[in-house]
């Protein structure tokens, strides 16, 4: 038992024992202990250092700037305090200004930032917050009660023993704590017709955020995902162009969607008569039709409203 301890390794306050002895060729790290985990989970927004931070909109009334700005506030703190800021300055974000009218029409809660707070404008004493990242998240999906947010990344380094192997790796927000794990459940964060396929790579490939909560069994662990937040800007018109080649009489060019949601077409299939669909999508979301599979026939899913426009 001894040795087998000293070949697993515990990261934050999740211990990857499920593998046990079956990982191996692995560089172990110390995690945090839980002293330095609630040092760093009890840190304050502050001009220094950079947050990640959700917000809500200010509703007094009052003379602007003193009223009508923001509540922002860190994710992942043991202790929650809402700080007032007068705006978001978008200047060290690169973002532009079509971008960042994704954040404003965002409801309060699907948006978070990655900044700090500015300097204090001298004549109400008010300061912005200084946006250097954003993320939108998916409509609908709302942060559960015990969920904490996490940056995703493949660990495919990881050797195995024994399977399985754990192959994803989770970065907690505003902590060094470390999780690996096996899987990604994606079932609350999915609304009706909602692409996974695209949602998963977003998550492990292009820096999407995530809030969920771990699950364990007995030889594997799962992140429960809810709100999945795509790294703004969302590319949608980035796909490469195809030559087309016309199909002979009587066959029709079937096509499939890949994980960057482009259109590549697969072959050319015999026509056949395909029933017709009518795709229901949730509100704020928006169905994207083509003819794919073995028949051509009409394949629909349902984009977020906000990435198509």
């Amino acid at each position: 038992m001894g040795a087998c301890m000293r070949t697993s390794f515990f990261v934050a306050a999740f211990a990857v024992v499920a593998v046990g002895c079956g990982v191996s060729e692995v560089e172990v790290t110390e995690g945090p202990s839980d002293a330095e985990l609630s040092a760093e989970e009890t840190r304050e927004l502050s001009t220094r250092s950079n947050s990640y931070v959700v917000y809500r909109r200010d509703t007094r009334r009052c003379v602007s700037p003193l009223c009508g700005g923001y509540w922002v506030h860190d994710v992942n703190r043991k202790t929650l305090r809402e700080e007032y800021v007068s705006g978001f300055d978008f200047s060290r974000s690169g973002l532009t200004e079509e971008t960042q009218a994704k954040v404003f029409e965002a409801p309060d809660g699907e948006v978070v930032l990655r900044g700090k707070l500015g300097p204090t404008e001298p004549r109400f004493n008010t300061r912005p917050f200084i946006v250097l990242e954003a993320f939108r998240g998916m409509p609908g999906v709302v942060v559960g009660f015990s969920d904490v947010f996490y940056r995703v990344e493949r660990a495919d380094e990881i050797r195995c023993v024994v399977a399985p192997c754990p192959n994803l790796r989770a970065f907690k927000l505003h902590t060094s704590a470390q999780l690996l794990f096996h899987e990604l459940s994606l079932t609350r964060a999915s609304k009706t017709n909602v692409d996974t396929r695209w949602m998963s790579s977003r998550i492990t490939d292009k820096g999407a955020l995530v809030a969920g909560t771990f699950t364990t069994r007995t030889r594997s662990s799962t992140l429960d995902v809810g709100p999945v937040f795509m790294r703004l800007p969302e590319p949608s018109q980035s796909c490469p162009r195809i030559a087309i080649h016309q199909c002979a009489a009587g066959y029709t060019l079937s096509w499939a969607r890949n994980e960057n949601r482009c259109l590549i077409p697969t072959g050319c299939v015999r026509t056949v008569t395909c029933p017709q669909i009518r795709p229901y999508c949730d509100a704020d979301y928006s169905a994207m039709t083509w003819n794919g599979g073995p028949n051509a026939c009409p394949r629909a899913v349902c984009d977020p409203t906000w990435v198509t426009q």
